[in-house]
């Protein structure tokens, strides 16, 4: 009885300590992070809406350099990042911006066939897409002109 009951102690201990480490650490991450607000709309050339798909911001400079912000497009073209919590924004400064189209489940081998792209591949990737927009206090409302496949 006295084994079962310094095994139920170590147990409780073991579990205090992993739960006050774990909460810790709960407390280190994003402390000073400040995001603003960073709304828009992304439109191909001619003006229509994109109406499906990601875009992403990457701080170029600052303490928070190489920070990321997401959001997804709906469909009117519309965006709001996210850093941290649903909508907060992205930090400030100067940021490069990719957009990507949604993932297509297709399964290829069982005869689907894959959509024709929506937009220009070179707006995947950072090296390529051309896209620079600075975040500042506030709001900010920015409006991503992207070009469909083909187009230059």
């Amino acid at each position: 009885m006295k084994s079962r009951t310094r095994t139920i102690v170590r147990r409780v201990a073991y579990t205090v300590v992993w739960f006050g480490f774990a909460l810790s650490l709960s407390g280190c991450g994003d402390s000073g992070l400040k995001v603003y607000s960073v709304k828009g709309k992304v439109v191909y050339s001619d003006g229509s809406p994109m109406k499906e798909g990601t875009i992403e911001f990457e701080a170029l400079e600052g303490e928070w350099k190489g920070r990321n912000a997401r959001g997804r497009i709906d469909e009117d073209g519309g965006f709001e990042l996210t850093t941290v919590q649903p909508g907060d924004g992205a930090v400030a400064g100067r940021h490069r911006a990719i957009v990507r189209e949604p993932f297509r489940d297709v399964d290829v081998l069982e005869g689907e066939v894959m959509p024709k792209p929506i937009i220009d591949p070179r707006f995947a990737r950072y090296q390529t897409a051309g896209l620079e927009f600075t975040v500042q206090e506030g709001e900010n409302d920015i409006q991503i002109n992207v070009t469909r496949p083909g187009v230059r």
